[in-house]
């Protein structure tokens, strides 16, 4: 039996994300700070914040398969001439899973219209 090489990316991003939100439960729970003491407990807190941005990242990880040079057709638009594009592999399907969560961060503290829109999840 085959799979589909898009089978493939698609399990390696929702390895990636696990891993991702495994790591932030596993911070968090140890966290003195944190009202959460284990990485269950956490997970159960913050479901509703996780599967919404899960599914952020998800759409991103879609349009960037569907569009890998989109990154580049962007910036070319403001003049700057540099080549962005990155074709989809095993290896930045998985980064783009362990690092999209990181990245939802970093743009929604620039962005003020994704700071209304994408929950920040609870430390």
């Amino acid at each position: 039996m085959h799979i589909p090489e898009s089978a493939h990316l698609w399990a390696l991003f929702a390895v990636g994300h696990g891993l991702h939100v495994l790591k932030r439960a596993s911070l968090s729970a140890k966290s003195r700070l944190s009202g959460t003491k284990t990485r269950a407990e956490w997970l159960r807190t913050n479901a509703l914040t996780l599967a919404i941005r899960l599914f952020v990242n998800a759409a991103g990880f879609s349009y960037w398969i569907a569009h890998p040079a989109a990154a580049t057709q962007v910036i070319h638009t403001v003049g700057i001439p540099f080549n962005l594009t990155v074709e989809p592999s095993h290896a930045t399907a998985a980064l783009f899973g362990l690092s999209g969560d990181s990245m939802l961060d970093w743009a929604a503290a620039k962005v003020p219209l994704l700071q209304k829109e994408i929950p920040v999840s609870s430390p």
